[in-house]
């Protein structure tokens, strides 16, 4: 039986033009390389370059990731965007345009337009329901699957879901599968909902008004007070955890927060329920979209 070679240092790009001419050396694991693409050499060992490569070659919408797994949405379709082979389409039929929102509990991952409503698990796209009966008391029959809202944001063991002017939420301990028919929303808002993004202690919500903060865990003893009278610009929210970042534009966060844009300028969030604009400008427009990488916040807007 021939004895196994490896070769574990790599030595770089060879200078010879004949592959004879590259050094292969099995005793000492010494190699040379007729090609590198995309890869750099660093202490021995081949790395890929960083940048970006081509997944597919059609565009997608709305795209969110819960860490290991990205989704997007593409020709009334929910898509699986792995990082090496082709998207899979997890399900169809969805309603054309309508923007759609993904909230990550656990392993499961939520999500709804307006329209439709669903989850994920291990890969697999169904029904946003219980498949059994409320496991409690309910002889009028009060509890129901979760309706299909258009703002989806997870805080204090519950899913709170933006539905038109209204902010339902499921039960507690847990119980994701069902609302409260006849009592399981706020206050409502005036006019639609534009931003519902949680906080330790509780949840900026945006409308045609402003922005209020329902302060507290639970949602029957929620105080609620208006903290921004400029209406927030729907999608242009970002969610910086406790810990992720330390300071905003030279501010002390202690702890969650949210950025937001309005149509004159940018606001930042406390968990406290404190609000400031970090920076003044004039944002004509309809609705955004709103990432925060590398230390800065890109806000891309359409009208």
């Amino acid at each position: 039986m021939s004895p196994d070679c490896r070769f574990t240092v790599c030595l770089g790009l060879g200078t010879s033009a004949s592959p004879a001419g590259l050094v292969c050396d099995p005793a000492s694991g010494r190699y040379e390389l007729a090609e590198a693409v995309n890869v750099e050499v660093a202490a021995g060992r081949i790395v890929r370059r960083p940048g970006m490569i081509r997944l597919s070659d059609t565009g997608f919408a709305d795209l969110f990731s819960d860490g290991p797994n990205l989704y997007g949405v593409r020709d009334g379709g929910l898509w699986h965007i792995p990082d090496q082979g082709g998207p899979r389409l997890l399900r169809d039929g969805l309603t054309p345009g309508a923007r759609m929102a993904f909230v990550a509990v656990g392993g499961t991952v939520y999500f709804a337009n307006g329209h439709e409503t669903g989850r994920i698990r291990d890969g697999v796209a169904t029904d946003w329901k219980s498949a059994g009966a409320y496991p409690g008391p309910d002889r009028s029959g009060r509890y129901v699957p979760p309706p299909a809202g258009h703002l989806l944001a997870a805080f204090a063991g519950r899913i709170f879901l933006a539905c038109g002017s209204l902010v339902r939420f499921t039960e507690g301990a847990g119980l994701l599968e069902w609302v409260d028919s006849l009592a399981g929303f706020l206050p409502p808002a005036t006019g639609r909902v534009r931003l519902l993004a949680p906080v330790t202690g509780g949840l900026f919500i945006g409308d045609d008004a402003g922005v209020v903060f329902a302060a507290g865990t639970d949602p029957k003893t929620m105080a609620f007070a208006r903290v921004c009278p400029a209406p927030p610009l729907p999608g242009s929210e970002v969610l910086l955890p406790a810990g992720r970042r330390e300071a905003v534009a030279g501010r002390d966060l202690c702890g969650d927060a949210v950025l937001w844009a309005a149509p004159d300028g940018l606001y930042c969030g406390l968990a406290s329920g404190r609000v400031s604009r970090l920076a003044a400008a004039n944002i004509p427009a309809a609705c955004a979209v709103a990432v925060a990488d590398h230390g800065r916040y890109r806000l891309y807007c359409s009208e």
